[in-house]
């Protein structure tokens, strides 16, 4: 089963291109080296100048569990500085997903 934690980034006026390359940047590095890990998305609000979301996926509970102690944590205390207040986070039991990468479009797969 695999698990998904969304987190809403609100950053200070004026900081969330530099604050959201930052935290874009922990997650491809401190994520590749985690073995339970299956991949993010993140997503730049076009209604809120200062939002962001960004969801992680994990393997398992503990996966997940771990995540918050390692991954999530790092990336809070490294763009704390660009941030309104601390994220707002859910986590979700994923029930499907479905994902093309740009090569599979080219190629008129879908």
């Amino acid at each position: 089963m695999v698990l998904a934690r969304l987190s809403i980034w609100i950053f200070k006026k004026g900081k969330r291109e530099e604050g959201f390359a930052e935290l874009d940047k922990i997650l491809n590095s401190a994520t590749r080296h985690t073995t339970e890990y299956r991949g993010y998305i993140s997503l730049i609000s076009q209604d809120d100048p200062g939002g962001s979301t960004i969801l992680t996926l994990w393997q398992d509970e503990e996966s997940l569990e771990a995540s918050e102690k390692g991954v999530y944590s790092l990336a809070i205390a490294k763009v704390q500085d660009f941030l309104e207040g601390i994220p707002q986070v859910k986590n979700f039991k994923v029930f499907s997903t479905e994902l093309f990468t740009r090569s599979e479009l080219e190629k008129g797969f879908f």
